[in-house]
């Protein structure tokens, strides 16, 4: 492999990684973000096919801030998207005051 070729490959990864930054799905839920819990990301492909949309999703928290179980009730159209949210969500621990029970959560997937 030679030098000139690395140091495209370099710079070319380097370029994408700095323009699919800002893609990522943003939380609608006040106790999510305040948990310090992840928002989902965009994996190449669905990036690739500029895939957006809302999913929205129930999910039984107990007392001690764990979603014990979660469903998507509005589907972003993209399956991708739908079980990312899913698996984003289920991964969370809440914080102390967040609303035991059944609570409503929306991510938004938009490229910025």
């Amino acid at each position: 492999m030679s030098p000139h070729f690395r140091l495209y490959a370099f710079v070319t990864t380097l370029a994408f990684a700095l323009v699919t930054l800002p893609a990522f799905a943003m939380e609608a839920n006040e106790a999510f973000a305040a948990s310090g819990c992840e928002a989902p990301s965009y994996d190449q492909r669905t990036l690739n096919d500029e895939e957006q949309g809302l999913v929205k999703l129930n999910y039984l928290l107990n007392d001690k801030g764990t979603v014990i179980d979660a469903k998507i009730i509005d589907s972003s159209g993209f399956r991708k998207l739908d079980k990312a949210s899913l698996r984003a969500l289920k991964a969370c621990r809440f914080q102390v005051g967040a609303t035991p029970g059944w609570n409503t959560l929306a991510f938004a997937w938009t490229l910025k």
